[in-house]
C-alpha cells in the first residue's frame, strides 16, 4: 500500500484572513411596516376574540365594573406598545451579502447569528411572495441544499424585483437550473 504524503500545517488563529467586507445590504424599510400591520392585526383579533367570547359568557359586564380594569387596559395597551416597537429592531439586525463564491444572512437583536451559505451546496432556490408580502410588494428568498426539507436560509423583506435577481444570480452561480417561483395564492 503506498503512502500518499499530505500537508496538515498548523494555522494559528492569528494567521487567519481577516472578514472581507463586514457591510451588509439592509432589508426594504417598508417590511417592517408590514411586520407591525400584521402584529397589529394578530393582537387585535385574538382582543375582539375574547372580547366576543367574555361579552356572549357575560362575564364583560362584570369586567366593566371590577375596580382594576384600568390595570387591564394598561397592561394591554403596554403589550401592544412593546409588540409594535419590534419590528423596527428586528429589522435593522438582519441583512444579506452576496460574494463571489457565498451569501450571508445576519439577524438577532439579542443573539446576533450570520449564517454563511457556499453557492455549491445550494440546491434550489424558492421565492415566495404571501398575501401581505404582495401588498408590500416584497418577497422571501429561500435556499435548500441537500437533505433536508427545509429551508437552510431564509431572507424575507427583499422587494420583489431584487429578490428575482438575487435569484437568478445564486441559481446561476450554484449551477441550479430555473424552477418556477412559488407565489401564494
Amino acid at each position: 500500500m503506498e503512502h500518499i504524503a499530505t500537508d496538515n500545517d498548523i494555522i494559528l488563529s492569528d494567521d487567519l484572513p481577516t472578514p472581507e467586507d463586514p457591510n451588509f445590504e439592509s432589508l426594504d424599510p417598508s417590511y417592517v411596516t408590514m411586520a407591525k400591520l400584521v402584529t397589529a392585526g394578530i393582537m387585535g383579533g385574538v382582543l375582539g376574540i375574547n372580547l366576543v367570547i367574555q361579552y356572549a359568557s357575560g362575564n364583560l359586564v362584570q369586567f366593566v365594573g371590577w375596580p382594576y380594569a384600568w390595570t387591564v387596559v394598561l397592561a394591554i395597551a403596554f403589550v401592544f406598545t412593546v409588540a409594535l416597537s419590534l419590528p423596527r429592531p428586528i429589522w435593522r439586525a438582519q441583512g444579506y451579502q452576496l460574494r463571489d463564491q457565498d451569501l450571508h444572512f445576519k439577524h438577532g437583536v439579542i443573539w446576533h447569528n450570520v449564517v454563511s451559505l457556499p453557492y455549491i451546496r445550494i440546491q434550489h432556490v424558492e421565492l415566495e411572495s404571501g398575501p401581505m408580502e404582495r401588498i408590500f410588494k416584497l418577497a422571501t428568498l429561500k435556499f435548500f441544499t441537500a437533505g433536508g426539507g427545509t429551508a437552510d436560509m431564509k431572507i424575507p423583506g427583499l422587494p420583489f424585483a431584487t429578490a428575482s435577481k438575487i435569484r437568478a444570480h445564486v441559481m446561476e452561480k450554484a449551477g441550479v437550473e430555473a424552477r418556477e417561483d412559488k407565489l401564494d395564492g
